[in-house]
């Protein structure tokens, strides 16, 4: 075969499968929207949190609920925010403390991984904080680790959430 006859050849195929490919795409329909795109999505979840440094010598790892939402501000960046309960019990006489938070931020999202930063206050202690944090997103479920980084009252949280 010579050159000549190898690229009338090749061209042959490329037209053959460029057009009927070009044909099809034209006859196909918008792709579908994602169905959260422009609206908030809420949900509920279980969390466990596991206390750091002077906290955790004195209180039991603790448990609670967490209701949040996520709204979709541009295409990987989410705006987040919850309010969650939370109960340590103590592992001596000091009595037992229930703190309530209230957290916002944003979430920057890669698929089904998401990395979050987000500011909250809590009750009982009174005190603000920053909360790293990263997870997992699927469609309804979400597994989320977040570290509350302070001086005081440190902890870790795992939330296992559920949204609608």
């Amino acid at each position: 075969m010579t050159r000549f006859s190898r690229f009338l050849g090749l061209t042959f195929i490329l037209v053959c499968f460029l057009f009927p490919t070009g044909a099809l795409a034209q006859e196909q329909a918008e792709p579908p929207q994602d169905p959260t795109e422009g609206s908030a999505s809420f949900g509920l979840g279980l969390t466990g949190k596991y206390r750091q440094e002077t906290y955790g010598d004195s209180y039991d790892p603790g448990y609670g609920i967490q209701a949040f939402m996520d709204y979709p501000f541009i295409p990987l960046l989410d705006l987040t925010a919850g309010v969650g309960f939370n109960h340590f019990s103590s592992d001596d006489e000091r009595e037992e403390v229930d703190i309530w938070e209230f957290t916002g931020g944003m979430r920057f999202r890669m698929g089904v991984f998401f990395m979050s930063g987000e500011v909250g206050y809590y009750t009982k202690i009174d005190e603000t904080s920053f909360l790293p944090g990263l997870g997992l997103r699927f469609d309804h479920f979400e597994i989320a680790f977040n570290v509350r980084a302070v001086s005081n009252g440190s902890w870790t949280g795992l939330r296992l959430g559920y949204y609608f």
